[in-house]
This record gives structure tokens, C-alpha cells and sequence, in this order.
């Protein structure tokens, strides 16, 4: 009887300490070192109605999501509403329920997935998860300054 409460609170303790590990990584940017230069006609993405063809004037916040992810809807209010109050920002949303061929060229394992690119459409972050606002907000800035 003790041994299996032990092995109960070994598991709980690991599942809180993954648990806490996760939520630690997730909606924090990690910087691409060597950036990945994005092509607008390869991810078939459209605004509007209409496909996208140029990047924002300072950057551009690429969103993956699907259709079953809750979270992503979210996300695409927070991208539109800074679209809206910043200047030279474009958010353009990509669902890649079908698009399996985006998932692996991206190494998406979880959406949404942000990519945050420069006015060149150069990959300078990636966002995994739940996007943290004062975290978009510092890659932004990192990006006006430039």
C-alpha cells in the first residue's frame, strides 16, 4: 500500500513539473538565428478574399492555426486589434488543417504557431502556443528599431 502512494506522488510531482514547464515555454518568442525567408505563394494565404502578396512595411506576424484549436481565434483577435493601432504590421492567418506540407516545412507541432517576420518577410521569431501580448509587443519593437 505505501509503495503505490509513493508512486502516486512521484507522478503527480512529474506531472506538475512538466506541466509547469510547459506553460513556462509556451507563448514566449525564441529567436531564429539563421532567419528563413518566406514565400507569400507557397503558403497560399488570403485576406480578405483575396491572396496576400507583399509583407507589412515593418513586419508582418504569420499565424498558423486549424480549425479545432479554440485558442486560435484568440490569437487572430489580439494579431487584428494590433494590426489595427500599429503602423506597417500586417497579420495574415494560415489554417493548415490540410496543409500538412506547411506543418512539416515549419516544424509546427502545436497551434497556433506565430512567426514573426521582417519587412523582408524574414523569419526573426517564432511563437509557439498562446501568444503573450507584452512579448509580440517587445519583437515588434525589436523590429522598428531596425
Amino acid at each position: 500500500m505505501d509503495n503505490r502512494i509513493a508512486l502516486i506522488g512521484v507522478l503527480v510531482s512529474f506531472g506538475l513539473v512538466a506541466g509547469f514547464w510547459w506553460k513556462a515555454r509556451t507563448g514566449r518568442a525564441k529567436l531564429v538565428r539563421s532567419g528563413e525567408l518566406v514565400d507569400l505563394s507557397k503558403l497560399k494565404a488570403t485576406k480578405g478574399g483575396k491572396p496576400v502578396q507583399n509583407f507589412g512595411k515593418v513586419a508582418t506576424l504569420v499565424q498558423f492555426s486549424t480549425e479545432v484549436c479554440s485558442i486560435c481565434v484568440a490569437t487572430a483577435r489580439l494579431f487584428r486589434d494590433l494590426e489595427k493601432t500599429t503602423p506597417g504590421l500586417k497579420h495574415i492567418e494560415v489554417d493548415i488543417t490540410d496543409r500538412m506540407d506547411l506543418a512539416a516545412h515549419f516544424s509546427i507541432m502545436q497551434t497556433p504557431t506565430t512567426l514573426i517576420l521582417d519587412k523582408h518577410g524574414m523569419v526573426k521569431a517564432r511563437i509557439g502556443g498562446a501568444p503573450r501580448p507584452n512579448v509580440v509587443t517587445e519583437e515588434l519593437k525589436k523590429l522598428e528599431q531596425k
